[in-house]
């Protein structure tokens, strides 16, 4: 194996708050569980908890290049409180609507988002990790003479406290690069490592970007209709603790000379965060523009899906358009994507929620369409058997129409066939097998 991709030594584990959230949700429903007469018994007394998954991220791509899509997946597994490992689960689509049980590669120990491509030119779409627990970033190679099956992990950077890996070419020079956002102390920069053109799947030393706040949130797309993928993102300004976040988004446009150019930030929030960041065309004017989806910090503030207008003249945008989700129920994550055949994308958005007291788990996916001006306005309302908390999109039949996979941990995928007859109308949710 080249040295580049040798794996270096792991870093301490830490922990981050967000699983937390996840094990108060837990014992919040186990409470009444346990007036009910559930639990475990065992000496340690939070052994009924374990073990426990948080899903982290889903998506369809073709993974082993037999022209099916297939599906990836991110999740913490916890056996106990010290015990936690990130896993990376394929589940390969083996005839059509038919797919395999999970191939499991173990990577990290929070993994959060991934982004998915062919670094090296082999053919075979590669994956970046964020790794939440370890505050690091993660290259898992695809061996392109066993498809789906990956080497051991490297792990490609250290005090990166971002969310979202972006993967593009950054600098103009046809390799594809890496962006890490939340790099350093405090996790005020980008780290790109730009790839070396002249040796594939080789890394030049790390550069890492100025940011005026933190940055956890990243996207790449040509958001000033050069030609050049820019680099979209979210940062935090203000806020904290008890304080509501202020965030911009904006972007830094490619310039001529494939150097990042100032931030650019047309739109602002406060009292929400990002959750997903995407660069998409609302309006089929051929100029992309900045999506958003944004939670609320608190009871006080609401659910938003956000699109930034990109105006006609290059590089310039609109204030952002809010379509508030005031009523909607289940809010984990969202996915931006043609949901009804009309050329232009939509949005799902997919969460697990209590209920009543004592607590009953419901899920839901909630489905928009596009209403004008950067707006959505809600279609249809999907009851969910299991408790999904992330959601993608992709064509998994191949019959031209995009489908929808919701993500649940250890009750595994939900898959929501579109109809080849009635666009925008998706079949109930079924289990992924």
């Amino acid at each position: 194996m080249d040295a580049s991709r040798q794996a270096a030594d792991p870093i301490p584990h830490s922990t981050r708050g967000r699983a937390g959230v996840w094990v108060a949700v837990a014992l919040s429903l186990a409470g009444s569980l346990g007036a009910c007469g559930g639990g475990g018994g065992g000496d340690d007394p939070d052994d009924w908890l374990y073990p426990l998954t948080v899903p982290t991220d889903v998506a369809v791509v073709d993974l082993d290049g037999d022209g099916r899509q297939d599906v990836l997946a991110l999740e913490q597994l916890s056996t106990s409180e010290t015990d936690r490992k990130g896993r990376l689960l394929f589940y390969r689509q083996t005839d059509s609507g038919a797919f395999a049980a999970p191939v499991v590669t173990v990577v990290g120990t929070y993994p959060w988002h991934f982004a998915i491509s062919d670094l090296d030119g082999d053919g075979a779409p590669d994956v970046v990790i964020t790794d939440a627990g370890a505050d690091s970033a993660w290259l898992l190679w695809q061996d392109a003479s066993q498809r789906g099956r990956f080497e051991p992990p490297l792990q490609l950077a250290t005090n990166v406290h971002g969310y979202d890996p972006v993967v593009a070419d950054l600098n103009g020079d046809g390799a594809p690069d890496i962006a890490l956002p939340g790099s350093g102390s405090p996790p005020a920069a980008v780290r790109i490592l730009y790839q070396d053109p002249l040796h594939a799947g080789t890394f030049l030393p790390a550069v890492d970007l100025p940011m005026p706040g933190s940055t956890a949130h990243a996207a790449a797309g040509d958001l000033n209709q050069d030609g050049r993928s820019d680099l979209a993102v979210s940062v935090l300004t203000s806020g904290g603790g008890t304080t509501p976040p202020t965030i911009l988004l904006g972007y830094r446009a490619q310039l001529a000379d494939g150097t990042l150019g100032p931030l650019n930030s047309p739109a602002s929030h406060t009292g929400l965060n990002v959750a997903r960041l995407a660069v998409a065309d609302y309006d089929g004017d051929g100029a992309q523009d900045l999506f958003a989806y944004l939670t609320p910090y608190s009871s006080q503030y609401t659910a938003t899906l956000t699109v930034v207008l990109q105006e006609v003249v290059p590089g310039a945008f609109h204030g952002a358009s809010n379509t508030r989700l005031d009523d909607v129920r289940g809010i984990d994550d969202a996915a931006f994507a043609d949901l009804d055949r009309d050329g232009r994308p939509d949005a799902a958005v997919a969460g697990f929620f209590p209920t009543g007291s004592p607590s009953t788990v419901n899920a839901r996916v909630n489905l928009f369409t596009q209403s004008g001006g950067g707006m959505f306005a809600p279609t249809t309302v999907h009851e969910m058997p299991v408790a999904v908390s992330r959601i993608a999109a992709g064509d998994l039949d191949g019959d031209g129409a995009v489908d929808l996979v919701a993500f649940a941990g250890e009750d595994g995928c939900q898959v929501m066939l579109q109809s080849a007859a009635s666009p925008g109308v998706f079949s109930p949710p079924r289990a992924l097998r």
